[in-house]
């Protein structure tokens, strides 16, 4: 009896009452061994696929962002040289310039703090004195700028100062071109007394 239990010894396992050798657990075990290597590695391999392809979204964001910040320079760029182009119109024909240029209400009310101001003034005092916000200020200038109002920009410190060309002030005292509408008018000339 004890050469049975040496070599063929039966164990009992947990699911109902199965007789299984020492051969046949053993095996399992071997199976299962291998089975949990061969996920580990399976899981190892996209662990690092998914590395190298993290590792390339990671490039190229880095490449759309470089893109992105050259974009916005060209674009500032190609701004400078569209006012410089308004102005250079308006020191030439001021008389010819464009004449039909019609701004909502909201853009004639920035359109007359440009034009009561002396010094130039960034969108943040335009917002505060208007009750916006800087981006609306931000929209209202690029909109009266594309409507062919000279609006000039100047950078100092690192911020951006708003003012009107001169000789554009002139015209628009003489013949006011953009039909600001009088209430407007007189509410931001009355602001500017008090």
């Amino acid at each position: 009896m004890t050469g049975i239990f040496k070599n063929d010894f039966l164990a009992l396992v947990p699911v109902g009452v199965m007789m299984v050798s020492q051969q046949e657990t053993r095996r399992l075990y071997d199976s299962l061994k291998k089975m949990n290597a061969g996920v580990k590695h399976a899981f190892g391999t996209v662990k690092d696929e998914m590395t190298q392809h993290l590792d390339a979204i990671n490039q190229n964001t880095n490449e759309i962002q470089a893109c992105y910040e050259y974009l916005a320079e060209l674009d500032a760029k190609f701004d400078k040289l569209a006012e410089r182009m308004d102005a250079l119109q308006f020191q030439l024909e001021p008389e010819e310039a464009q004449i039909e240029i019609s701004l909502t209400h909201r853009e004639q009310e920035v359109f007359m703090i440009l034009y009561v101001q002396e010094d130039p003034i960034t969108a943040v005092e335009i917002a505060k004195r208007l009750g916006l916000t800087v981006e609306m200020v931000d929209r209202y200038l690029l909109n009266i700028a594309s409507k062919g109002v000279p609006v000039l920009k100047t950078f100092v410190n690192g911020k951006v100062y708003h003012s009107l060309d001169l000789k554009f002030k002139d015209l628009q005292a003489r013949k006011n071109v953009l039909n600001i509408n009088e209430s407007v008018s007189a509410q931001l000339l009355t602001e500017k007394a008090i």
